[in-house]
């Protein structure tokens, strides 16, 4: 399995040592190259495409293309930041909308005072089986293609929403997946709970 890790919206890269050297090692010990793309279109090459708290605006001819590579049965994966910090989760947004799906990343924080991983802002969430942590993660809405829930005592701030959903997975020919965070697999976070499970489950993709 190959990923290409967007780096042309200022995202998070992973070639940074200090944030993502587990995630990659982690990765290639299963089999998975994961690559910082500098070039949009030569995102082209890859199956599964990751943008990682991206900084910069999507033109729309870009917003044209991940519509395409998700109908040709790509993975693409956006994730967000708690509170709309640097305007990322407007901008996933904005791709959301005119791709045509009812998906939103809500300008809100997500906290549990009971099940964290010892402070509020690192709530812990359900995927399939497995336990993860998700921290300084906003709130999705979404109808459908529920990925990761919150425990029952988890609440949005300031919106109050009881719940809330953490991470989202849309099958539109290929896979569409919008996390509320963009932390969870950092270095500091990876090693919490089942988050290297979640981190390696989203790169490993049969196309």
């Amino acid at each position: 399995m190959v990923v290409g890790w967007d780096a042309t919206h200022g995202e998070f890269t992973i070639e940074d040592y200090y944030y993502f050297s587990k995630l990659k090692r982690y990765a290639e010990k299963e089999g998975i190259e994961i690559y910082e793309v500098k070039r949009f279109c030569e995102l082209d090459e890859y199956d599964v495409i990751v943008f990682n708290y991206p900084e910069k605006d999507f033109r729309n001819w870009e917003i044209r293309k991940i519509l395409r590579w998700i109908k040709l049965g790509k993975r693409v994966i956006f994730a967000s930041y708690y509170g709309n910090m640097d305007l990322v989760s407007d901008r996933i947004n904005k791709v959301l909308a005119k791709i045509g799906v009812r998906i939103r990343i809500n300008n809100d924080v997500v906290i549990d005072p009971e099940n964290n991983n010892g402070d509020v802002l690192f709530p812990k969430g359900i995927y399939r089986e497995y336990t993860v942590v998700m921290p300084c993660s906003s709130s999705i809405s979404s109808k459908n293609g529920v990925l990761i829930r919150s425990s029952e005592k988890a609440v949005s701030h300031p919106t109050g929403l009881r719940r809330p959903v953490l991470g989202i997975k849309l099958r539109i020919g290929g896979e569409l997946i919008v996390l509320g965070t963009c932390v969870f697999w950092d270095n500091y976070s990876i090693d919490f709970e089942d988050n290297r499970i979640l981190a390696l489950d989203l790169l490993r993709y049969e196309f």
